[in-house]
């Protein structure tokens, strides 16, 4: 087959719940004499699946022990992987474990496919530029039938392929809530018409997808493959710049808020410096090598306008905060950034909330909320945000889909939601809505008391002071109607602890 096959427990889950009496024999002949490459991490999660197709249901490792090779790996090298992707690992992590494997074999020569439906696991080889590609289960089972070979295996093969196949795409969009699956099917579909092993791109000849993937690593700081860089030509440079946006905003997050007018100004002036080089750099260049750059580093410009929008907003310019925040959105529609597009479709709602226009207020944040997500707790601020616009123009059946699907989520994660509720309420104190705000600091200390996180309850209970002295300045009362509706958000009730907690903070307030 020329390629090595490291392969997961979901493949050998599959295999066990839908192989039937001549899978041993199919899968012998298909590999040609290879062998499918495990690690003991592996042979421990599957140690009890049975055959269950097969006469007397035997063990799958000892069913298919004939076509299995289990490999060791240095608990020391899973290690450093982990730190390399950023994760902390366990001393038995399989799925790390099968990477380490994988690339060490590919760094050893010669192509090396890791099976498994997993996506994180092929989406994290791509960012850390392992030394291998990924394909589901399904799309492995179909490739061992691409050689010419006898007609009746070839003809089982593929109707495991589909039949396991069908389990991947039901289990797929079982999590849709969960993650951005339509990426995960995507990905899958590509594999199994042969346009890649992994995440979607070819494996020779690199097309736009690849090349712009590769440009925005450069952007980013991380490595690119010798190969793969060489095919970028003078690229890298002419993005080089945009790598100091990136670096000025880590700087503006340990800004004081007192510097807000210089960091504006700074920011404004590196935006310009740094589009000017680029513009410069890309006047002699071609149509198609300037849609990659402009593709590249479209989320470093989108990051930097978001930025430029919420400093804005804090300053009270509120015209001007939608007018970078537009531009945000429009960049980060060109990468495919949901998550982007999601913060800056919340944000421009927000600011038309205070320009009084509910009905693109609302348009803006339930779009914002219908986004796909990776995890479910991404979509909560724009969930209720939702909630409030639908309620504001009397939409009660809207507003209580919304503040429902958002109680659901901060029933899983408490102390996060009462950051989020809390993030919400100053961003509505910030477009001068005291009213809307004082309710959801109110939801964040019960979300915080409930998670039992007293940091946090002070913190949105100093927010709850914040908005009760913008209601001595003149503010509107917030309504009983609009509290009644995010009252849902928790099921803690009113208490001594909360009330002991604001008035801890009005003390502490008084006291500075």
């Amino acid at each position: 087959m020329g390629s090595a096959w490291v392969v997961d427990s979901n493949c050998f889950i599959h295999l066990g719940q839908k192989g039937e009496d001549e899978v041993l024999a199919d899968l012998t002949s298909a590999l040609g004499g290879g062998k499918m490459l495990i690690t003991p991490g592996v042979e421990d999660e599957v140690a009890t699946v049975r055959m269950r197709r097969m006469e007397g249901r035997p063990r799958l490792l000892d069913a298919l022990a004939p076509v299995l090779k289990s490999v060791p790996v240095d608990e020391a090298d899973v290690r450093a992987l982990a730190a390399k992707i950023g994760e902390r690992a366990a001393p038995q992590d399989v799925d790390l474990s099968l990477m380490v494997l994988a690339h060490s074999l590919g760094e050893a020569g010669g192509p090396v496919v890791l099976v498994s439906d997993d996506f994180k696991m092929a989406t994290t080889a791509e960012t850390a530029d392992l030394a291998f590609d990924s394909c589901p289960p399904s799309t492995f089972i179909e490739r061992l039938v691409e050689n010419e070979g006898d007609a009746a295996r070839d003809a089982r093969l593929r109707s495991l392929s589909r039949q396991v196949r069908a389990s991947e795409m039901k289990y797929a969009i079982s999590r849709r809530e969960d993650y951005d699956v339509q990426r995960k099917l995507t990905w899958m579909v590509d594999s199994l018409l042969g346009a890649s092993h992994d995440v979607g791109t070819p494996e020779e000849g690199p097309d736009e997808a690849r090349m712009v993937a590769d440009l925005t690593r450069t952007i980013r700081g991380y490595r690119v493959k010798p190969k793969r860089l060489e095919a970028l030509g003078d690229l890298p440079e002419v993005c080089a710049p945009v790598r100091r946006l990136d670096a000025h905003l880590e700087e503006l997050r340990a800004a004081s808020e007192d510097d807000l007018d210089a960091s504006r100004a700074a920011t404004r002036a590196l935006l310009a410096e740094v589009m000017e080089a680029v513009g410069l750099s890309l006047a002699p260049l071609g149509e198609e090598e300037v849609e990659l750059v402009h593709r590249a580093m479209a989320g470093s410009l989108a990051r930097t306008e978001s930025a430029l929008g919420l400093m804005a907003r804090m300053a009270g310019d509120h015209d001007d905060a939608r007018g970078h925040l537009v531009r945000a959105l429009h960049l980060a529609t060109l990468v495919d950034d949901v998550g982007a597009e999601r913060k800056a479709m919340r944000r421009l709602g927000v600011l038309a909330l205070h320009a009084g226009n509910l009905e693109r207020a609302y348009e803006l944040c339930s779009t914002a909320a219908e986004q796909p997500a990776k995890e479910a707790f991404d979509a909560l601020p724009s969930l209720v945000l939702a909630g409030i616009t639908a309620r504001l123009l009397d939409r009660q059946d809207d507003a209580e889909r919304w503040i429902n699907a958002a109680g659901k989520v901060l029933a899983d994660a408490p102390v996060k939601g009462a950051a989020a509720l809390d993030r919400v309420g100053q961003s509505l104190l910030a477009v001068d809505r005291p009213d809307l705000a004082i309710e959801l600091f109110d939801e964040a200390v019960e979300c915080a008391l409930l998670g039992g996180h007293s940091a946090q309850v002070e913190a949105s209970a100093r927010g709850m002071v914040q908005a009760e002295l913008a209601f001595e300045e003149g503010a509107e009362p917030p309504s009983s109607s609009m509290r009644r509706l995010l009252d849902r958000l928790t099921p803690v009730g009113e208490g001594h602890g909360k009330a002991e907690a604001i008035a801890s903070a009005q003390a502490s307030i008084d006291e500075t």
